[in-house]
């Protein structure tokens, strides 16, 4: 197998893109990102990124990813499955001795981390197993009291404690090394939206759009909101916004450990694509 090891995320989207965009839901997360980067390298942080390409004489096998301090980013396509997670290893140890987690497709995610265990004598400090969706059509669902609107900067100062208290029941129950994301800069391109009862009670964002699709996340409502059915009517009312403004369709990442969130997902419309993991590792002592 031939490995490419890539700096700029344009010569990632030449390499790469047209394989991500063959299936432009499922490979959505690093294709999204990959296209953000091309408008700016360090939209998610100051350090450089990096991407590998992974090919044969069939053609592309895999690609994965890095916007330093998040974790790795890996996407199989073709290939034996041991071996491609074995040149990924071994690829990736020579850009980065330590890397804190993955995320990927459930199968090369744990075919990796089984193979970088052996190398680096990590441990999984912890692991997320999640469902993708994609959701083509809103389903007529009742909505509760209140309405939609796009947050502003009035908003900031309950958003900032959603997002972190989002962040906290999210990743920090499974310690997934996930840094935590600032909600402010989503508020001011206009990507979060709140469904307002009075006041403010459930949040919802965009991110990640690509050619056809645009994904939604941060679906948070206190736990003393909960039950009303504001989240259900959050996630539905942006989701028709969205397909109303052109968008073929709509992602979203939910926590198989939810049974909740999952069932109102579907409810909603959002059909399952593929399960992913996100691991998180800690040197072994």
């Amino acid at each position: 197998m031939k490995v490419e090891r890539l700096s700029d995320p344009t010569d990632f989207i030449s390499r790469a893109g047209y394989t991500l965009a063959s299936n432009e839901a499922r490979w959505g997360l690093m294709y999204g990102i990959a296209k953000r980067l091309v408008d700016d390298p360090h939209a998610y942080g100051s350090p450089d990124p990096w991407f590998l390409v992974v090919s044969d004489e069939k053609g592309l096998c895999a690609v994965a990813m890095r916007t330093p301090p998040f974790k790795v980013l890996l996407a199989h396509f073709s290939g034996d499955l041991e071996s491609v997670a074995t040149v990924l290893t071994d690829s990736i140890s020579q850009l980065s001795g330590a890397i804190p987690g993955i995320v990927g497709d459930i199968q090369i995610a744990h075919s990796f981390v089984e193979c970088w265990s052996l190398k680096h004598r990590i441990v999984v400090k912890g692991k997320i197993t999640q469902r993708l969706y994609r959701l083509k059509k809103v389903n007529r669902v009742k909505l509760s009291s209140g309405k939609l609107r796009l947050a502003t900067a009035g908003d900031r100062k309950v958003l900032t404690e959603w997002a972190h208290s989002f962040h906290e029941e999210v990743f920090l129950p499974a310690n997934t090394n996930t840094p935590e994301d600032d909600i402010n800069p989503k508020i001011d391109r206009r990507e979060v939206y709140l469904w307002e009862d009075g006041v403010p009670v459930s949040m919802a964002a965009t991110t990640r759009p690509t050619e056809n699709g645009i994904a939604i996340g941060f679906v948070y409502t206190p736990s003393s909101l909960r039950r009303k059915g504001y989240a259900t009517s959050c996630v539905a009312t942006v989701s028709k916004e969205l397909l109303h403004a052109g968008y073929k369709f709509c992602t979203l990442y939910t926590d198989l450990s939810n049974p909740t969130s999952n069932s109102i997902y579907k409810k909603i419309g959002f059909q399952e694509v593929c399960d992913s993991a996100e691991y998180a590792f800690s040197t072994s002592e």
